[in-house]
């Protein structure tokens, strides 16, 4: 999300509901939890490509955000590194293709 009422920043990928519903369920497989208050409960937010950021990255790699929904946790906002087959609908994995390229 763009944050504060802005829109989303173009670079981002905004998931529907199904693809969110596919990240939890992928945070639940990994025994995914906050790292500062232990809750395993979340809010998917945007997914951020990461494949051409970073060498290090798989070509297909995706962060996104999560938020602990633990309102007294100190520091909520947190991610999860995902490949695209294993969130993305097939209608928007065909979409992407190729890995997107740069812009030049």
């Amino acid at each position: 999300m763009g944050g504060a009422g802005l829109p989303p920043r173009p670079e981002n990928v905004v998931l529907d509901s199904g693809e969110k519903s596919r990240v939890l369920e992928q945070v639940r497989r990994r025994g995914g939890v906050c790292h500062n208050c232990g809750n395993d409960r979340f809010v998917v937010g945007d997914a951020l490509y990461l494949g051409f950021h970073f060498r290090s990255a798989d070509p297909d790699a995706y962060l996104i955000a999560l938020t602990c929904t633990d309102p007294d946790c100190p520091s909520r906002h947190t991610g999860i590194t995902l490949a695209r087959r294993l969130f993305l609908s097939e209608t928007r994995t065909a979409e992407c293709g190729a890995v997107p390229r740069r812009n030049r």
